[in-house]
């Protein structure tokens, strides 16, 4: 198989000296095979982000390449054997080879594929060019389809014919959104060509399983800044296709209060914050997703004390309360507020359940113990276990 010229650049990241990336890249090789990283973690290393995934692209058949790892010290995984790909786990890291390929038939959401030993082809099955880079064991970079040109500055461009790669996996749409809001700091504008295939194909989003669809949109509201792509994705229809983008100008406001909080970014409560109080699930959502999701709904309806929700629910739950509130009002934030959140968290209300079942039973329980925390917390955290149990008419028999 003919290489294309390594481009004059060699990565240098720990990832890719570690012993358990240099074995695994040595056991292909030592059997013939061609073995390349691939992918995110050359790209990252090339911006010099740190690399959470390695992904390694070979002309060892699945076969092969299961035949090769199937020895004591790795652990094999067939995450999906028919596409060429699996998952060899070395030292507790995941590797994920995949054998080279091109596409025959795609979908708009699966590709019928055929395993190849040619590079250039296999980059040009890949969505943008600047995943399409290859690096072999010493961190020199190949480069087939010369998609370094687009890191200086950052360009986020699909392979070839935008409208066809669209059409393979219109979840690319997507993922387009995704790296411009993952990479926000570093990609000033959006390629006029993408948007304009992404305008004519955005109603292919729908053909997609609402699971594929919520796992990449979930990713894109993880990033740090998303702001400038969903108002992007609104501005050409993009996210009305998903979601009701009706409060999407919510979403600047929202990561500035973020950023005050020191809270870290978190898709659920970004969601509900550029909800429309109406909305309802319409994703696939885990139950954890979901249960959050109503929640911060249900809370957002009535006005309620900070502090009350950290002893109920958790110091998160109340600060993205807060947020949200404090966003879809349209007020500044006030430090009192978030005051009162650190000291309900730092000062744990002194009666517990068990306190107080020794007095009553079954739901005057739970009842009693939010009486003892608003007692607790009108004291300014400041009152001691026997003035919170008269207060809530609780006699403590002197041998209790």
């Amino acid at each position: 198989m003919a290489l294309p010229k390594a481009f004059k650049m060699q990565i240098n990241s720990r990832w890719i000296k570690s012993k358990g990336a240099q074995h695994i890249l040595k056991i292909l090789e030592n059997a013939g095979h061609s073995a390349y990283f691939v992918g995110g973690c050359v790209r990252n290393s090339v911006l010099n982000i740190p690399v959470s995934d390695i992904d390694i692209s070979t002309d060892a058949t699945p076969e092969e390449t299961l035949s090769l790892f199937d020895i004591d010290n790795f652990k094999v995984v067939q995450t999906g054997f028919s596409h060429g790909t699996i998952t060899v786990i070395s030292a507790g890291i995941p590797y994920q080879i995949t054998t080279m390929r091109t596409d025959q038939n795609t979908d708009g959401r699966h590709a019928d594929v055929r395993f190849s030993d040619n590079i250039t082809e296999d980059a040009k099955r890949r969505d943008f060019t600047i995943n399409a880079l290859y690096a072999n064991s010493f961190g020199e970079i190949i480069d087939p389809l010369g998609g370094l040109k687009d890191f200086n500055p950052l360009k986020i461009k699909f392979i070839g014919n935008a409208s066809n790669r669209i059409q393979e996996d219109y979840l690319r749409i997507l993922r387009f959104f995704r790296f411009h809001a993952q990479f926000s700091e570093l990609t000033m504008h959006y390629d006029q060509v993408a948007l304009s295939a992404i305008k004519d194909h955005q109603s292919g989003l729908k053909i997609l399983s609402k699971e594929r669809v919520w796992s990449e949109f979930q990713k894109i509201l993880s990033t740090a800044d998303p702001s400038r792509a969903l108002l992007e994705m609104s501005k050409i229809g993009v996210l009305k296709k998903i979601w009701n983008d009706e409060n999407i100008h919510n979403i600047r406001n929202l990561i500035s209060i973020e950023k005050k909080l020191a809270i870290e970014p978190e898709p659920i409560r970004r969601l509900v914050a550029i909800s429309t109080n109406s909305e309802s699930i319409s994703l696939n959502f885990s139950r954890k997703d979901a249960k959050k999701f109503s929640l911060l709904k249900g809370l957002l309806e009535n006005k309620h004390d900070l502090a009350e929700l950290v002893y109920q629910f958790s110091r998160e739950i109340a600060l993205s309360v807060l947020a949200i509130y404090t966003c879809r009002q349209g007020e500044k934030l006030k430090s009192s507020d978030v005051t009162k959140i650190e000291k309900a968290f730092l000062n744990p209300c002194p009666i517990k359940g068990a306190q107080i079942s020794k007095y009553v039973r079954g739901a005057a329980v739970g009842i009693k113990i939010k009486e003892a925390q608003r007692i607790w917390i009108k004291s300014n955290f400041n009152s001691n276990e026997a003035k919170i149990l008269s207060a809530i008419g609780i006699k403590v028999k002197p041998d209790a």
